[in-house]
C-alpha cells in the first residue's frame, strides 16, 4: 500500500508493524499513535478506510498479542461510529440529521460511509476468531455493526447480560448489543435507563450533549461502545464519546 500518498496515511504501515511487535509498552504506544492517525478527533480519512482490512486481519489473528488485538478491535468499532470525515481540502464533513431523523448528505468523499462499510465487511472474520470469548472488544464491535453480528456472538451477549458474575459495565454493553441486534425501537425511556449506568453517560443524556435530531439508535450505540470501553480499560482512558 502506498500509505504516504493517502490522506493521513504517512507512517500507518510502520505503526501497524509496531502494534504487533516488540515489548508491551512499545505496542501500547503504537496502538495509541495508530488510533490518533486513523481517527483524528472522531474523524476518519482516506487512510482510515484503506486501513480497515489490515486491522480486521490483525483483530482476527491470534499471532497478534492479545492486548494489541483488543485495542485494534476497539479501534475498528470506533471508526465505524465516527461522527465526521475529512474532505479532500482537509475540512470535516459531519453526520447530521433532519427533523425526521434522516441522515443528510455529506460533502464528498464520504469516508464515514466507506469506513463503516469496510468495518462491516471485515467484522465477521473477527467475530469468528473471537468465537465464544466473553470480551469487551467483541461487544464493542457488535454494537458498531449489529447488522453483521453472527448468532454465536449474540449467545455470548446473552450469557454476559444474564450472568450475575458479569462485570456491571460489560453487562450494560451486552444488553445494548442484544437490543440493537433485535432491531427493537430505541425509546427515550431506554436511553434514560441505559445512561444511568455511569455518571458520564447520565450527564451527557441530561445535558442533551449530542447532535440535534440524532436518532436514538445512534445514541444507544455510542453509549454501548463507551460501556464496553470502560469495562475493558476503566475511567481513565479515552474512547469514542457521546458528544462530537
Amino acid at each position: 500500500m502506498p500509505w504516504s500518498v493517502l490522506a493521513h496515511g504517512a507512517g500507518v504501515d510502520d505503526l501497524m508493524r509496531r502494534v504487533v511487535r516488540g515489548e508491551r509498552v512499545t505496542r501500547e504506544v503504537a496502538c495509541q499513535a495508530l488510533a490518533d492517525r486513523l481517527l483524528v478527533d472522531d474523524t476518519v480519512s482516506e487512510a482510515s478506510a484503506w486501513a480497515v482490512p489490515f486491522l480486521a486481519e490483525m483483530g482476527a489473528s491470534y499471532q497478534v498479542p492479545a492486548d494489541s488485538r483488543d485495542r485494534v478491535i476497539f479501534l475498528l468499532a470506533a471508526m465505524a461510529l465516527a461522527s465526521a470525515g475529512f474532505t479532500d481540502d482537509g475540512r470535516r464533513t459531519r453526520r447530521r440529521w433532519n427533523a425526521l431523523g434522516r441522515e443528510l448528505p455529506r460533502r464528498p468523499p464520504d469516508w464515514i460511509t466507506q469506513t463503516r462499510y469496510e468495518v462491516a465487511k471485515g467484522a465477521p472474520k473477527v467475530f469468528d476468531a473471537l468465537a465464544s470469548a466473553e470480551v469487551a472488544c467483541s461487544m464493542a464491535l457488535a454494537i458498531a455493526v449489529p447488522e453483521v453480528v453472527p448468532r454465536h456472538v449474540v449467545e455470548v451477549a446473552e450469557a454476559i447480560a444474564s450472568a450475575d458474575r458479569s462485570p456491571r459495565l460489560l453487562a450494560q454493553a451486552a444488553r445494548v448489543v442484544l437490543h440493537l441486534v433485535d432491531g427493537e425501537p430505541v425509546t427515550p425511556a431506554l436511553l434514560r435507563v441505559t445512561a444511568q449506568g455511569h455518571t458520564e453517560m447520565l450527564r451527557a443524556y441530561r445535558d442533551k450533549a449530542y447532535p440535534p435530531n440524532q436518532p436514538p439508535e445512534v445514541t444507544l450505540q455510542l453509549m454501548g461502545y463507551r460501556y464496553a470501553f470502560l469495562a475493558a480499560y476503566g475511567d481513565d482512558q479515552e474512547g469514542v464519546t457521546i458528544t462530537p
